[in-house]
């Protein structure tokens, strides 16, 4: 009797054990849609909830980080930088991008956008490569064929971000502009190898 009773608590616990791995083996699915991005870390978008996504680096063809710029000062209507919340909205989003990959920074030749990726540029020691938005399709089309940057950020407009997310992704992520007053969206487009695309709407 003792040994028939021993035979079940074995199977038994082999059971439990096979159940308890397939739990930890199967991959979490986290909904990051919306939140808050606190920082990316080489292959980690990390929120500011705690809340994390790991973008698998073989399956991944490009990233393309895309960014409306930051709070514009309309004291000066002609040609406006950045207020004392724009400056540090661009010092945040030097600090996001710190720690991971960037091939490529774009933007247009305004004041409030060059200034939104001025300080990233200093701490990757890159350039700002300028582009106009009357060739918008031109400039797109170009760094998504480019084999030498597979990590790019955009900076752009109100009413550019929302259209080059909808043309990079092949589909109407967004069906509208964003707000005037909306300076922190922060998009990611991920291009798989398979072609298929990702797309993440945070804020930061």
């Amino acid at each position: 009797m003792k040994s028939v009773f021993s035979h079940q608590s074995l199977w038994a616990t082999a059971i439990c054990a096979v159940m308890l791995w397939s739990c930890k083996s199967t991959p979490e699915v986290v909904d990051i849609q919306g939140k808050t991005v606190k920082v990316i870390e080489s292959s980690r978008i990390i929120t500011t909830d705690s809340q994390f996504v790991v973008l698998q680096e073989d399956s991944i063809d490009k990233i393309f980080y895309l960014i409306r710029h930051a709070e514009k000062d309309t004291l000066n209507p002609l040609e406006p930088g950045l207020t004392e919340a724009g400056l540090a909205r661009a010092t945040r989003l030097a600090d996001i991008l710190r720690g991971t990959r960037v091939d490529a920074i774009y933007s247009t030749l305004t004041m409030r956008t060059m200034l939104t990726v001025d300080s990233l540029a200093d701490i990757k020691a890159m350039q700002i490569l300028p582009y106009d938005n009357k060739g918008l399709r031109t400039m797109i089309s170009a760094v998504d064929s480019s084999s030498l940057y597979n990590r790019i950020v955009i900076v752009g407009h109100s009413n550019t971000i929302p259209s080059i997310t909808n043309t990079l992704a092949g589909r109407d992520v967004f069906t509208r502009t964003f707000d005037e007053n909306e300076y922190d969206n922060f998009v990611i487009v991920v291009k798989k190898k398979s072609g298929a695309h990702d797309v993440y709407t945070l804020k930061y």
